[in-house]
């Protein structure tokens, strides 16, 4: 149920209920929430956008009742999850091991690989437990690092900083405890649920190259621009699926991290305004984005669609056109990041309607006016400028 809207949109982060005995318990299949997406995952195209909110584990401790234990655990045959954690940590279970991602780290499941998402419990209290972010689900090949080119043979993300799982097995079997184990396929956009008397979490040992793994962002090594002018964001690509067609993206993972610019005092140093063949939705991990301070949140995101108008906010502008840069400044504020993809994107129900949806968020560009009006006064449309004309005629000759 995915509708097509070209408004730019943005919304608030998502409640993050703590397990105090007062609110509902969730866990993570059960906190995911679908924002929008594109294409079919049965054709093994497209891709899908969701948060998550969860206070539960999908494995829980064992208290000693006399009650089931019911352990949930999931795989998904639609394709690979990119999960990027806001708010409290991940102990991530999988057939193939344990991982533990923290807030300013990303984790890749691939497809068919089954896992259970757990609190980190040694970070917080039982009660006080609760987990948020957001998930990137491609249906058609696998997250790869970005080509270099001329960068070379290191920067932005390097191999060596993904870390994988080591072999952990689970020997738990329900005719020697009260667990019972469910095991979740998300199969066609559908979740189906079957029911096994032992942890499939079973694999002694394993080898090759298709596993889970995460990346801590604080390791990224950004390039920027030392001259002049801003570069296309691609330049903070941490994981990129490609498309069929060459140059654009299935889905790019990118971030915006704390980084020093250093361009000449005549650039405006925030992303500039601009339209895109790619269709944006981002993301605030902490802090402020440089671009927007104020509305885009911690746990928020907006979507700018397929060719939808945007740029910084009119307070952004302002500062930005006023600021000194005649020096170097760091960005330092927070660390934002961006899903972008050259399909156009529909938006769920939820989106569309949840509480968290600001309405007036268009409203942040209302004060922009015009500031080259006047510059050459009494010049008509369609009138020559004898500057301008013989300057193009110089710069003809030299060339």
């Amino acid at each position: 149920d995915l509708k097509l809207d070209p408004n730019p949109m943005r919304w608030g982060p998502m409640p993050l209920e703590e397990a105090d005995g007062s609110s509902q318990r969730v866990n993570f299949v059960e906190g995911m929430r679908t924002l929008m997406g594109a294409g079919d995952p049965a054709a093994k195209a497209g891709l899908a956008i969701h948060f998550y909110s969860f206070n539960a584990d999908m494995i829980p401790a064992n208290d000693g009742g006399d009650g089931d234990i019911v352990n949930t655990h999931m795989y998904n045959s639609d394709g690979d999850l990119l999960i990027v954690p806001q708010a409290g940590s991940l102990l991530l279970l999988t057939e193939l091991g344990r991982l533990i991602v923290h807030p300013t780290e990303i984790c890749v499941i691939p497809r068919g690989i089954v896992f259970s998402v757990n609190i980190h419990q040694s970070e917080v209290s039982p009660s006080k437990a609760a987990a948020r972010g957001y998930i990137l689900e491609i249906f058609k090949g696998h997250f790869a690092l970005p080509e270099l080119g001329p960068i070379g043979s290191n920067g932005l993300a390097n191999p060596r900083d993904f870390l994988y799982p080591s072999a952990w097995y689970d020997e738990t079997k329900n005719t020697a405890s009260n667990a019972k184990f469910d095991i979740v396929n998300k199969f066609g956009n559908e979740l189906f649920v079957r029911t096994t008397d032992h942890s499939p979490f079973n694999v002694v040992a394993w080898h090759g190259t298709y596993s889970p793994f995460k990346y801590d962002l604080k390791k990224f090594c950004a390039i920027n621009s030392v001259t002049y002018d801003h570069p296309d964001p691609s330049i903070y690509t941490v994981l990129t699926a490609q498309s069929d067609e060459p140059g654009t993206a299935l889905a790019d993972f990118v971030i915006f991290p704390p980084r020093i610019m250093a361009t000449d005092d005549n650039t405006f140093r925030p992303p500039w305004f601009h339209r895109n063949v790619m269709a944006e939705f981002m993301g605030l991990i902490y802090g402020q984005y440089d671009a927007k301070r104020e509305g885009f949140v911690p746990g928020g995101a907006s979507l700018h669609n397929t060719m939808t108008p945007h740029g910084p906010d009119t307070d952004t502008y302002k500062r930005a056109v006023e600021a000194d840069c005649s020096k170097p400044s760091k960005f330092e504020g927070g660390l934002a990041f961006m899903f972008e993809t050259c399909l156009t994107l529909k938006c769920s129900k939820y989106a569309l309607t949840c509480p968290q949806r600001q309405m007036n968020y268009a409203q942040c560009w209302d004060g922009l006016r015009n500031n080259f009006s006047g510059w050459k006064e009494g010049r008509k449309r369609g009138e020559t400028d004898d500057a301008c004309e013989g300057d193009n005629q110089k710069r003809a000759k030299n060339n």
